[in-house]
């Protein structure tokens, strides 16, 4: 029988063993999970597209400028996830936290009754303005 040996420094077996705990944990976490509750992941994702689709929805209908003070940065994140925001038109500002709000009273309330996760991107640092004639985000 060969024997194959791997030489391997004190860096990559930290990053093994570091791999391994992580593992280690995820899955204890996810088996604690499923024994308390049955989520329905395909389901979860529906309600969540829906809840964002109703946020696309407005920004689109919001999203024309001519200067950059026409745009603001707005928060969009809901009760079903979190976001990093979206550019609008200020005109448009009242109806996406109407809208943001009706999500959270109807389907998002849901999507939490489910246990289905709540999850937030990493973001950068940007702000508002009007490029080519449209909302948009530029880095700081």
């Amino acid at each position: 029988m060969n024997t194959i040996r791997i030489r391997l420094g004190t860096s990559a077996l930290l990053a093994v063993a570091s791999f391994s705990l992580v593992i280690a944990g995820f899955a204890d976490t996810m088996e604690v999970a499923e024994d308390e509750r049955e989520v329905d992941w395909r389901v979860c994702q529906r309600w969540h597209a829906h809840a964002s689709s109703q946020v696309e929805r407005v920004r689109a209908a919001h999203r024309a400028c001519a200067t950059d003070n026409d745009c603001v940065m707005v928060d969009t994140s809901t009760d079903c996830g979190g976001t990093c925001g979206e550019v609008i038109h200020r005109a448009g500002v009242q109806q996406m936290r109407r809208v943001i709000s009706h999500l959270n009273a109807t389907v998002c309330r849901e999507h939490r009754r489910m246990g289905c996760p709540y999850g937030t991107p990493a973001c950068l640092a940007s702000r508002a303005v009007c490029a080519g004639g449209a909302c948009t985000f530029t880095p700081l």
